[in-house]
């Protein structure tokens, strides 16, 4: 639990425009890995969907084109480019792809001929200028939205004209033009809502309720050597905010009485002091607000204060410690999600451990320096402790395909004073269907 914070979101979002405590850095390729999923729902429907007919007349030759059907279809990619004079101005982009439309066509003029048609259509640029309003809103000026393809082949058979076919392919690409820009609008609003609840965190101190920490979501272009992962960076300051909780607000506690090698340790000391509390409770709790410092060489080092009771099996008190303990993390590893949750796991060494105070009735008064002997020389026990069971989840859900293959090493910053890591997500299945 105590280090859950360092972690607390991979894509949050709250106020823009105020300072952010968390960033969250994506490129083009990430992006279009979240929308993965509705990409795929999006090239369903249009395997399955009927086109409105086509209807046009061309020197008093009446067309219609109608028994529309996406034979083939394969989707564009999500892209974007950001604005180098403002980062409220962007242009959402899909590229690539290719579809082929069939259907039939008649043609009116004194008498009534009909046939097959068919047009082919690959590589498609439909740009989209973005105003950004918000860490996750979006809205789109559909007016200035334009639509390339860079081939396009239509086939009539029989053939018509050469230059009223000309024409009907120029005219269906306009009307293609107006049809997927007019629906820019319910894209973004599925994009808004998409980034919106990508995650959601909860409050490490209120059992599950939502929190709320300033963060900020850049959307970046793609450099050379990183066009696919995601960037988070989280201040020391938010995360010692966060720790606070643990002791202001909720009800830690470090229950060592279950476990294995502490049980074994009691077995094998025969004092009068330890058999007093073989089968009672040892119990530590948050003494004062814990904290984390990124140190100037980037290594992480956590205060944990800590007072820890000693009592018999039927709750009486024997005597209590009060101790100060400085850690330093390596290896802060993130887990691959599993059903949206994700844990973390760390290797604590021991940079300092005293005990600044002791507690107790008369019995046990001695007991103050034997158990400050012991901790000197037994830090790697201490040790292997933590690094068996400091561990847990993240009180963040992933409502996204986001995933990764491997686990993610955490890295502190000092010249930021935050602590970063990349997400390398996994992209398989292929984004392009």
């Amino acid at each position: 639990m105590l280090l859950s914070i360092l972690l607390h979101l991979l894509l949050l979002t709250t106020a823009y425009g105020v300072e952010a405590e968390v960033v969250v850095s994506m490129t083009p390729k990430s992006l279009g890995h979240v929308f993965k999923r509705e990409m795929s729902l999006l090239h369903d429907s249009i395997l399955n969907a009927r086109p409105k007919p086509f209807r046009a007349t061309y020197l008093g030759l009446e067309v219609t084109i109608d028994n529309f059907q996406v034979a083939d279809m394969k989707m564009p990619r999500i892209s974007y480019e950001t604005s180098t004079s403002s980062h409220s101005h962007m242009t959402f982009k899909l590229l690539g792809g290719s579809a082929r439309l069939i259907g039939q066509y008649s043609a009116v003029y004194k008498t009534k001929r009909g046939g097959q048609f068919e047009m082919v259509l690959d590589h498609f640029h439909l740009a989209v200028p973005v105003q950004r309003h918000g860490v996750a809103k979006f809205t789109p000026d559909s007016k200035m939205c334009t639509l390339e393809v860079d081939e396009s082949m239509m086939s009539l058979t029989p053939a018509l004209p050469e230059q009223i076919s000309g024409k009907i392919k120029t005219d269906m690409l306009e009307q293609l033009r107006l049809s997927l820009c007019t629906r820019t609008t319910e894209f973004f609003e599925k994009l808004n809502s998409k980034l919106a609840n990508f995650a959601e965190a909860t409050d490490i101190s209120q059992g599950g309720h939502s929190s709320h920490i300033n963060v900020e979501l850049q959307l970046r272009n793609a450099s050379p050597d990183d066009d696919s992962s995601v960037h988070v960076a989280v201040t020391e300051s938010v995360i010692n905010a966060e720790l606070s909780k643990l002791f202001s607000a909720a009800n830690t506690r470090f229950l060592w009485n279950d476990v294995p090698e502490i049980k074994e340790l009691l077995k094998k000391c025969e004092t009068t002091e330890c058999r007093a509390i073989e089968d009672g409770d040892i119990t530590s709790s948050l003494s004062d607000r814990p904290s984390i410092k990124i140190q100037d060489d980037d290594s992480l080092l956590l205060h944990l204060p800590l007072s820890t009771s000693f009592s018999t099996s039927n709750k009486k008190e024997l005597f209590t410690v009060k101790s100060e303990a400085h850690l330093i993390l390596e290896n802060l590893d993130i887990e691959q999600p599993e059903d949206g949750y994700v844990s973390w796991s760390a290797e604590f060494k021991v940079k300092e451990l005293k005990i600044t105070k002791f507690s107790s009735s008369r019995n046990f008064q001695k007991l103050s320096s034997t158990i400050e002997s012991w901790i000197k020389e037994n830090n790697i026990f201490i040790e292997n402790l933590l690094n068996s069971y400091l561990r847990g989840s993240l009180p963040v859900h992933l409502r996204s395909p986001l995933s990764w293959s491997h686990r993610l090493h955490a890295r502190p910053d000092f010249s930021t004073h935050s602590l970063r890591f990349h997400v390398h997500p996994h992209f398989s299945p292929p984004l392009l269907v």
